[in-house]
């Protein structure tokens, strides 16, 4: 490689950086990009680019052959990134009213739209015409809490029991040679999902429904003697149901209970359930897990301070083809609605997590996030905390909010737009020290957000710091209640909550 070229793979590597936020902030598998991502990767602190002037100034008088090329080079690439960074519009509530179209026509960075035809999370829509109360958005919910229960299971303690019905025998007797084999793991524990694909379904015409997961997942296994060890997993589930079965009502569905009758879980007996003496396991009732599969596991955790260039930004916008009629369907059912006061409601949830989030406050960020996201947000606090460092978004900004994809059924609306927005994206030890990042440089990136409100809501979304359901100035315990109407409200039945940060690499729909 010639000196030239080196200099600039040099200067290319100093300057092409991804920075941490709320939402996109260290990668899952260990590297400094987003919390929600599979990318991976490390790198050195940027500092304040103090590295590369100098670099630059000793090119130019003791090599000007290579150095001052080198310069012209660093000066187009910047003016050229200044000149496309000003055709990013910003993006306020105060902006002239916008249809949806028009929010969705990319003016820069990205090409316009591009529309999918197949949408996987969309494809369960399906199950809705045999079962009308099914949700995406509590199916989610209830494979989040069962994954977790089975990886918690592989530690034994009975856990395994408690939850047989919801496996296959085979599944059941792996997990439990396991246990019997890892005599020194003692808790599985620390388990955030930083994401969750759908990578298969079949059978919404037949006598069983399959549907194959994939998580990207954080967890510490804890030993006996008291070690940890944090991993970086990959896994794939599968469930199936038989056809005729129905969707738990929503005030079932974060629970594990008997999958036919509810009962609790300490009247099965393996699959039998003493209560309504029926054997409810082999998914005649209920979801059951048939396989787990680790494709990958790593022991490392995050990477609090490492820099990973950021991927994704320029690629067109995945928009469902139904999102506009969806979007307008939601209009019809709720006058009050509207594209506007929507994304002002994302805007102000933005505006919050940026705070919170610099601040290592997991509580100004609870009345804003679904449970699931919650937990991982406090995740990510409690690392930085551990650490004595904090990532900050200086000036942190929305440029612009592009519809998705729209799902609605009997329980939920969710909403996904894709966010773009701007800001200097730097982490600091406590005692003031740039440990990545820059102070001054901005980086732009955008990300899918998924918002949720229950179906049945109607009214203009808020954008106040106040209790979406009685007023009262917003004041949310750390499950999710306000202090005083002891409504829960994160869940999504008063206002939209933000339920899912997704990275651009990894969104499918």
């Amino acid at each position: 490689m010639s000196g030239f070229a080196l200099a600039v793979l040099c200067l290319v590597c100093v300057v092409a950086v991804a920075f941490a936020r709320p939402g996109g902030g260290q990668s899952y598998s260990g590297g400094s990009r987003s919390r929600s991502s599979s990318g991976g990767g490390s790198g050195s602190g940027g500092g304040d680019g103090g590295f590369l002037v100098e670099l630059l100034v000793w090119l130019v008088f003791r090599h000007p052959g290579i150095g001052i090329p080198v310069v012209l080079v660093v000066v187009v690439f910047f003016v050229g990134r200044a000149m496309l960074g000003n055709k990013v519009q910003e993006w306020s509530t105060a902006a002239t009213p916008q249809s949806v179209q028009r929010v969705q026509r990319v003016e820069a960075p990205s090409p316009p739209p591009q529309v999918m035809s197949t949408i996987p999370r969309s494809a369960l829509d399906a199950l809705r015409a045999v079962d009308p109360e099914f949700s995406v958005v509590l199916f989610e919910d209830f494979v989040y809490l069962l994954y977790a229960e089975i990886q918690r299971a592989r530690s034994g303690a009975g856990r395994l029991a408690s939850i047989a019905a919801f496996l296959s025998p085979q599944l059941a007797q792996n997990i439990q040679a396991e246990a019997a084999g890892a005599a020194a793991l003692a808790d599985v524990r620390g388990i955030v999902i930083g994401a969750m694909r759908l990578t298969g379904f079949s059978g919404s015409h037949s006598a069983t429904v399959s549907v194959e997961i994939e998580f990207e997942v954080n967890y510490v296994e804890v030993n006996r003697q008291g070690g940890e060890q944090r991993f970086y997993v990959t896994d794939r589930m599968g469930l199936s149901r038989a056809q005729g079965a129905k969707s738990r009502p929503p005030a079932r569905a974060r629970t594990l209970d008997c999958p036919n009758c509810g009962a609790p879980l300490e009247n099965l007996r393996g699959t039998q359930c003493a209560y309504c003496q029926q054997d409810v396991g082999g998914g005649r009732f209920d979801w059951n897990v048939g396989y787990l599969s680790t494709m990958t596991k790593e022991r490392r955790g995050p990477l609090l301070t490492g820099d990973v260039q950021e991927t994704g930004t320029n690629d067109p916008t995945l928009v469902d083809p139904q999102a506009v009629p969806r979007i307008h369907a939601i209009e019809q059912r709720d006058p009050a609605f509207n594209w506007d006061a929507f994304t002002g409601r994302a805007a102000h949830i933005f505006g919050a997590l940026q705070g919170a989030w610099s601040g290592r406050e997991a509580a100004r960020i609870r009345p804003y996030v679904s449970d699931n996201l919650f937990q991982s947000m406090v995740y990510w606090i409690d690392l930085y905390l551990q650490a004595k460092c904090r990532n900050m978004n200086d000036n942190a900004r929305i440029l612009r909010i592009d519809l998705a994809n729209v799902l609605s059924d009997t329980v939920y609306d969710a909403i996904t737009v894709r966010i773009f927005a701007a800001g200097a994206d730097y982490t600091i030890s406590d005692d003031g020290k740039v440990l990545s990042g820059s102070r001054t440089r901005e980086r732009t990136y955008s990300e899918y957000w998924t918002f949720i409100r229950g179906s049945q809501r109607q009214g203009p979304a808020r954008t106040d710091a106040a209790c979406p359901n009685c007023g009262a100035p917003l004041d949310i315990s750390m499950v999710g209640n306000c202090q005083f109407c002891r409504a829960k409200v994160t869940a999504g039945e008063f206002d939209w909550v933000l339920s899912r940060i997704e990275q651009d690499e990894s969104y499918s729909g």
